[in-house]
């Protein structure tokens, strides 16, 4: 059963992620991130907007010098995530706004991950370097915005395009596109190379053969032409996280796609923490 929900405001909520960041890396478009964060938060959802901050390193030799440094590198910072805050709390969203310290050594994505942790966040949203790391390190899904923007992105997606090796963790993202997937939307199963019927997978969606080899490159462009031509809203791909196993191996081809798509696409991790699968659907 496909489920939706409606904001204060009255905008329709793609599904129930109750646990929602908003991820500032300097690449999205703002006022695209914020839309996806307002149709994709449950109402009442706790919703992070954070930032990564410089990573600190070797205290400089001038006494006071690098607090001073940090403070004023964070003026800008703090203001940014105010601001998404502040607009967020305009559509009736309760926002908090985090600058995360990194460690010295430590690269955005880790940084990004490790709060995603502590957050038990189910759902990230915005351009990260690289979304299949985050996906997997974090085990919580992630929206990736593409850049660059030729138009804002479609809240609520009206037209899911999953694509799938007939792998758990294939079966997996089905789960979650028919989860997020409102009330009369449509759904496709691109099965990549495999045979639909013997997939498994529920039987109620539309399916498509995608005749490519399972390597990255030839796979990806198989994936990325046959949403494209569906005329797509949202692609939908399972990772397992860079682990290897699986006919997608290292994360290649959930790689390769998020750096050709120029669709919405909502990377799902095998070992999805249980908040971000639970409930709505109904499909096993």
């Amino acid at each position: 059963m496909k489920r939706s929900a409606t904001l204060s405001i009255g905008m329709p909520v793609v599904a129930p992620f109750s646990r929602v960041v908003a991820l500032m890396t300097g690449r999205e478009h703002m006022a695209s991130l914020l839309d996806c964060v307002a149709g994709w938060a449950l109402h009442g959802a706790r919703v992070h907007v954070c930032i990564a901050a410089t990573a600190s390193g070797p205290a400089d030799a001038e006494a006071g010098a690098r607090p001073a440094q940090d403070a004023v590198k964070r003026i800008p910072l703090s203001a940014t995530v105010d601001a998404a805050c502040e607009t967020l709390a305009r559509c009736g969203i309760e926002a908090h706004s985090e600058i995360l310290e990194r460690n010295e050594g430590e690269g955005q994505t880790e940084a990004f991950a490790r709060a995603m942790r502590a957050w038990q966040a189910d759902l990230a949203i915005g351009a990260p370097s690289d979304p299949v790391a985050l996906a997997g390190a974090s085990r919580c899904s992630v929206l990736v915005l593409p850049q660059p923007f030729a138009r804002r992105s479609r809240v609520p997606p009206q037209r899911i395009f999953v694509a799938s090796d007939g792998s758990a963790a294939s079966a997996v993202a089905v789960r979650q596109a028919a989860r997020v997937a409102p009330a009369g939307a449509a759904l496709r199963v691109g099965y990549l190379a495999c045979d639909p019927a013997s997939a498994r997978h529920p039987e109620d969606f539309e399916a498509v053969v995608l005749p490519a080899r399972h390597d990255g490159d030839a796979a990806a462009h198989a994936i990325v032409e046959a949403a494209l031509q569906w005329r797509a809203d949202l692609l939908v791909l399972g990772t397992r996280g860079g682990h290897e196993g699986g006919r997608w191996r290292f994360g290649s081809v959930a790689a390769e796609v998020a750096q050709r798509t120029v669709l919405p696409l909502l990377l799902v991790p095998q070992l999805s923490g249980p908040a971000s699968l639970a409930g709505a659907s109904g499909i096993h």
